[in-house]
């Protein structure tokens, strides 16, 4: 895999720990929104230490092939992250799948980015790591998510009961699935 891509309007970066001051102003304009759904603390989501930290696992499991976290820059402003799209658990076994996350900044959406984002990784996930199935979790009630998920071919596989411990409430979630069509 690569450190950089790029698509029409934007270009997806794997970061080093050099970059964090990014990745916290990042959380900073958007933890508000982040919070409703991840069980992120606010002392971890201001915290350069914290995403310096985050930065540097990262990059170490990219380097293992296992995970994948692409920061999104507008080509226009090569500077600040309007984005972010993850595949985790990359599992090169019989499995041959990851899970994808991601989360945009909220300035940034509507704007077709996210789909384009994940539509590249996706590619990567088919075409470099040979992957069959990318799964997503996502709560009932975040119906943009659940639209773009659909809109990418992904398909709802069922409703998983108390997934995520958010805000002090157990959260169901949906599971949707990409199955990758090729031998």
């Amino acid at each position: 895999m690569n450190h950089t891509y790029e698509t029409n309007h934007l270009y997806l970066k794997v970061l080093s720990h050099n970059e964090a001051h990014m990745v916290l102003d990042f959380y900073k304009r958007n933890y508000k929104e982040f919070a409703l759904y991840e069980p992120l603390k606010a002392e971890d989501a201001t915290n350069l230490n914290y995403h310096s930290v985050m930065l540097n696992y990262e990059l170490q499991y990219f380097k293992k092939n296992q995970l994948l976290r692409l920061y999104l820059f507008e080509k226009t402003n090569p500077f600040q992250i309007v984005g972010t799209v993850s595949f985790r658990n990359i599992n090169h076994s019989i499995y041959k799948c990851a899970t994808l996350g991601y989360k945009m900044d909220k300035d940034f959406r509507r704007k077709g980015y996210m789909e384009e984002a994940i539509s590249k990784g996706m590619e990567i996930m088919d075409k470099e790591l040979s992957l069959r199935r990318v799964e997503a979790i996502v709560m009932p009630k975040n119906e943009p998510s659940i639209h773009l998920l659909e809109k990418l071919d992904f398909q709802r596989e069922g409703l998983i009961r108390d997934k995520v411990l958010l805000n002090g409430c157990w959260e169901d979630h949906y599971l949707y699935s990409h199955i990758f069509q090729h031998n």
